[in-house]
C-alpha cells in the first residue's frame, strides 16, 4: 500500500516500498502527481510491476535491465564499458527499449538490427547486438537466438613515412602536446594512458616510465583514473634520450604529465598536419605509426606487443601494423634486383644478338 502526502506546491507524492540495499536498509520509491488519486495509482502500478521483476526478471523492460546490469557490474566494468551501454541505452533500440525481456522475440531483435544498421557503421550495430545478448544471457538465459549481423568492414588506420614523422616531430617542438605527441608516436601510447600518465609513473634515475593506468569519461562525461585496458597494457617502457631531455626540462604544473585535455591534443595535432603538409591523422594513427615502424625494422612480435601492450598478436598485426612507404620502396628495389639477377643470362644473350 502507498503512503501519500501533499506537498507544499500542492502536488502529492506518494511512497512505495522498493526493496532493501546492499547493507540491509529498506528503500523507497516516489511518486509525484497532480492529485492523490493520480500518485497512489503510479505508486501501486510500479509496486505491482516490482513483484513481477522480482518473480521473475524476464518481466523487466529491456530499459530496467540494462540499468540493473550496469549496477549488478558497476565495480567490475570499466567507465567506458558503462558508458558504451548508457549511450546505447538513451540513443538506440528505441522500438525494444521500453518493452519486457520476455516479450521481446527473435523478429524483434532482427528488425532493430536492420533499422540500425541503415544508420549505424557494423561495428556500432555489433556493439549494441552485443550488449543486447549480454542482458538476455543474465535475465533471460534460456532465449536462444541467431541473428544475421552486419558484414565487417577492415578499419584502415594510417601511418606516417619516415620523411613525415620528421616533418611532424620538428613543427611540434615547444608545443604543450609535444610531450603526448611524442608518447604516443615514439612509445606507442594510447590517448587514455598519456592523459593518465602521473609524473610519480617515471622513473628519471632509471630512464623509465610505467602505464599503469588510464583516464577515461564515464557515463556522467566525467574522466576518471581506472586501470589499463588489459593485464598486457600494464607496462614498463625505456625512455629514449629525446624524450627524457623533454621530460626533464617540463614544467610540473599538475600530477598529470600531460597539460591539455584529449580533444585539445587531437586538435593541435591535426593542426600541425596541416600546417607540415602531411596526412591529418588521429592521436591513435600515431600508435599504428609506432606498430608499422616496428614491422619496417622486423622487430619481433613479440617485443612490439610488449611495447604497445597488445594482448594479441592477431589484433597487433591486422589493425596496427601497416606497410610504410619507406619500407615498400625498399622491398620493391630487393624483389626487382632479385628478379633482374634470375634473369641476367637471358638479358646477357639479347644483348649478344643484339
Amino acid at each position: 500500500m502507498a503512503n501519500s502526502k501533499q506537498l507544499p506546491s500542492g502536488n502529492w507524492k506518494a511512497l512505495v516500498y522498493a526493496g532493501k540495499d546492499a547493507d540491509g536498509k529498506r528503500i523507497y520509491k516516489s511518486f509525484t502527481e497532480a492529485t492523490e488519486r493520480k500518485a497512489n495509482l503510479a505508486a501501486l502500478e510500479w509496486q505491482e510491476h516490482y513483484k513481477e521483476i522480482t518473480s521473475d526478471s524476464a518481466n523487466m523492460t529491456l530499459d530496467e535491465a540494462i540499468q540493473a546490469y550496469e549496477k549488478l557490474k558497476e565495480n567490475l566494468l570499466s567507465p567506458a564499458t558503462i558508458r558504451g551501454y548508457e549511450n546505447i541505452r538513451r540513443n538506440k533500440l528505441s522500438t525494444l527499449i521500453n518493452k519486457k525481456l520476455s516479450r521481446i522475440t527473435k523478429n524483434d531483435i532482427q528488425s532493430e538490427v536492420n533499422k540500425e544498421s541503415e544508420s549505424s557503421s557494423p561495428k556500432t550495430v555489433r556493439n549494441i547486438y552485443g550488449l543486447f545478448r549480454t542482458i538476455l544471457n543474465e535475465y533471460r538465459p534460456d532465449f536462444q537466438i541467431k541473428i544475421t549481423l552486419p558484414q565487417k568492414k577492415k578499419f584502415n588506420g594510417q601511418s606516417l613515412t619516415g620523411e613525415q614523422i620528421t616533418k611532424l616531430l620538428d613543427i611540434i617542438q615547444g608545443d604543450d602536446s609535444e610531450i603526448p605527441i611524442l608518447l604516443a608516436i615514439w612509445l606507442g601510447l594510447r590517448r587514455s594512458e598519456i592523459i593518465g600518465l602521473k609524473w610519480d609513473c617515471i622513473d628519471f634515475k632509471s630512464h623509465t616510465l610505467t602505464v599503469c593506468a588510464a583516464l577515461v569519461p564515464n557515463k556522467d562525461n566525467k574522466f576518471v583514473l581506472k586501470g589499463t585496458k588489459t593485464e598486457e597494457s600494464t607496462r614498463t617502457l625505456h625512455i629514449p634520450d629525446y624524450i627524457y631531455n623533454k621530460l626533464s626540462t617540463a614544467p610540473r604544473k599538475t600530477e598529470f604529465v600531460a597539460t591539455l585535455a584529449g580533444d585539445t591534443i587531437r586538435k593541435r595535432l591535426q593542426r600541425f598536419c596541416r600546417s607540415a603538409g602531411i596526412p591529418e591523422v588521429r592521436l591513435h594513427d600515431l600508435r599504428h605509426t609506432m606498430a608499422s615502424v616496428g614491422l619496417l625494422l622486423n622487430i619481433s612480435d613479440k617485443y612490439m606487443m610488449e611495447r604497445g601492450g597488445w594482448s594479441s598478436a592477431g589484433t597487433m598485426k591486422s589493425i596496427y601494423q601497416h606497410t610504410i612507404k619507406d619500407g615498400q620502396d625498399a622491398a620493391d628495389i630487393a624483389i626487382n634486383k632479385y628478379f633482374e639477377s634470375l634473369m641476367q643470362p637471358n638479358m646477357q644473350l639479347n644483348n649478344k644478338k643484339d
